[in-house]
């Protein structure tokens, strides 16, 4: 008789490691600097949330719309599509009330009680705190 590996072991199969995501929360990293995007998306890892990338507010449209992330990271100042006008695209949408979102910019220009009072569900100037940061996202999601 001849036996096979795959019918002596279990196998770790691709869809229990899908499984295993769809748990894990999920952050949208939405930011035009590339090092500080995969600073992040390693230190959140490491934290055990499933991280997503965008270096533009277009892209973190198309990211959202797939994904549906609990939190997003947001910057502010980024060419293309901005996070000014990211925001602006959750308004209209309806979606700034559905999901938690992170103004992490170096750019604020502006009252941050007026960015709170548009939706943003908090604001951590950078430079920031990575245990801060990861703190914040944990009490958010």
């Amino acid at each position: 008789m001849v036996t096979l590996m795959n019918e002596v072991q279990p196998r770790k199969s691709f869809r229990s490691k899908r499984i295993a995501d769809v748990d894990r929360k999920r952050v949208l990293v939405i930011d035009d600097d590339l090092p500080l995007r995969g600073m992040l998306a390693a230190a959140l890892r490491q934290q055990g949330y499933q991280v997503l990338l965008a270096g533009d507010g277009a892209e973190g449209q198309r990211a959202l719309n797939i994904h549906n992330p609990d939190v997003v990271l947001l910057d502010l100042a980024m060419p293309d599509v901005n996070g000014w006008d990211f925001l602006q695209w959750l308004q209209e949408t309806g979606r700034l009330s559905q999901v938690k979102i992170i103004v992490v910019s170096a750019h604020l220009h502006i009252d941050p009680q007026a960015i709170l009072r548009m939706g943003v569900s908090a604001i951590l100037p950078k430079p920031f705190n990575l245990p801060e940061l990861i703190d914040l996202i944990e009490h958010l999601s």
